[in-house]
C-alpha cells in the first residue's frame, strides 16, 4: 500500500528503523488510539467523547458540525470551527485519551479538523519544551472550509475572491493543496490514522513539494481518465447533472457541473460477481434546494429496496432496478425545488 507519510532511510551498517520512523509509527498508534469512525447505519457512541460532523442521531456532546437545525452555507465548517475552537472546550476525558474523537464521513473537512485539534493540543503539551510550534496554514484551513461549504463549482469561480488572496498564483497554490488533500482523504485507500496524519503534516506544511506535485499529478491524471471514461449531460438547467461512468470517482466529476449529481454505472459489478445497472443519486449537502426524500418515497414505490442517506440515495443493491436513465431524469426534475 502507497504511504504518502513514509520517510525513507537506509543505514549506513544494519537494520532497523531511524528515529523518524519510530517517532512516526509512535504517532500512528496514537491517532489511532484517539480516533476512530461512526457507522452510520449503527452508531454506537459509547467511547466517544467529540465529534466531528456526526450527523446520526442521537450524540449529545460537543458536535464540530455545520449541517445542524438553523445552519446555513455561510456556517463555518467543521475544520474551520476547529481552527477558532478553545482547547478548554474540548472534554477532558477527550485530552486525557479516555474518550475518542470521531467522524460519520472521513473528508478533508472532518479529518481535517481533527488534525488541527492534534496540533493544537501538541502545541499546548509542548510550550514549555525546546520543540517547534506547529503552524498551522490558516489559509489552507479557509480554503478546505470554503470548498467544503460552497462546492467545487463555487471554489473555482470565486474562492479567490471569497478568500482574499493576493493573486491567481497564489489561489492555484492553495487549490493544488486542496486538491492533494481530497486525493488522498477521499480516494486513496489508507487507513484511518494515516489519512489523519497526512492532515497533520499537509497542514504545517511538512510534505515536500516534490511530493505534493507527485500526489497533485496522480490525481490529475487519475481524475481526467475517469472523465473520459464517463458520458456528462448536464440537465435541468445546469440545476443537476447525469453522469453514466464505470469510474468510482464519477459523483466528484458531476459536482465540477452540478449540485445536484445522477451516476449512472449500466455495468456495475457486485461483490458476488454479478452485473447490474446501478444508479446513485446525490445533492451536494441539505441546502441544495432538492426534495431527495420525496424521490426517495416516490422510488420505493416501484422498489421498497431503494435505499440512503440524507443527501444520497441509491439503487436496490444487488438488483437491477429496472428503472431507464430517462424515467429517472424526469423524476429528479420533478423533485428539485425552486
Amino acid at each position: 500500500m502507497e504511504n504518502f507519510n513514509q520517510l525513507h532511510y537506509s543505514p549506513d551498517t544494519g537494520g532497523g528503523k531511524s528515529p523518524e520512523e519510530l517517532e512516526r509509527e509512535k504517532e500512528l498508534a496514537e491517532i489511532k488510539s484517539k480516533v476512530c469512525l461512526i457507522n452510520p447505519r449503527e452508531p454506537n457512541y459509547e467511547e466517544i467523547g467529540l465529534g466531528i460532523e456526526i450527523t446520526t442521531k442521537g450524540f449529545e456532546g460537543l458536535n464540530l458540525d455545520h449541517h445542524k437545525e438553523g445552519d446555513t452555507q455561510e456556517t463555518p465548517s467543521a475544520i474551520e470551527q476547529a481552527y477558532a475552537l478553545d482547547l478548554k472546550n474540548i472534554p477532558q476525558e477527550v485530552l486525557e485519551g479516555k474518550k475518542k474523537m470521531a467522524t460519520v464521513r472521513p473528508d478533508a473537512d472532518s479529518l481535517g479538523a481533527i488534525a488541527v485539534l492534534m496540533l493544537k493540543e501538541e502545541n499546548v503539551k509542548n510550550k514549555d519544551k525546546e520543540v517547534g510550534k506547529n503552524l498551522i496554514n490558516e489559509k489552507l484551513v479557509k480554503a478546505i472550509g470554503l470548498l467544503d461549504r460552497m462546492g467545487p463549482a463555487v471554489f473555482k469561480d470565486k474562492g479567490k475572491e471569497i478568500l482574499k488572496l493576493n493573486d491567481d498564483e497564489e489561489f492555484q497554490k492553495i487549490n493544488k493543496l486542496c486538491r492533494v488533500a481530497h486525493y488522498v482523504i477521499g480516494v486513496k485507500q489508507l487507513p484511518l490514522e494515516e489519512k489523519v496524519l497526512f492532515m497533520k503534516n499537509l497542514l504545517k506544511g511538512k510534505i515536500s513539494s516534490e511530493e505534493i506535485e507527485k500526489i497533485y499529478e496522480e490525481d490529475r491524471n487519475d481524475l481526467e481518465k475517469a472523465k473520459a471514461e464517463s458520458k456528462i449531460e448536464i440537465i435541468n438547467d445546469g440545476k443537476a447533472v447525469f453522469v453514466e461512468s464505470s469510474a468510482k470517482r464519477s459523483m466528484e466529476i458531476g459536482y465540477e457541473y452540478a449540485p445536484i449529481v445522477i451516476a449512472y454505472n449500466p455495468n456495475f459489478k457486485w461483490p458476488d460477481g454479478h452485473i447490474t445497472p446501478k444508479y446513485s443519486i446525490a445533492r451536494y449537502d441539505k441546502y441544495v434546494k432538492f426534495d431527495l426524500k420525496g424521490l426517495l418515497e416516490e422510488l420505493r414505490k416501484r422498489n421498497p429496496k431503494w435505499g440512503g442517506l440524507e443527501n444520497i440515495i441509491g439503487s436496490p443493491q444487488g438488483e437491477n432496478p429496472e428503472i431507464t436513465p430517462e424515467e429517472i431524469k424526469e423524476l429528479v426534475k420533478k423533485y428539485i425545488l425552486e
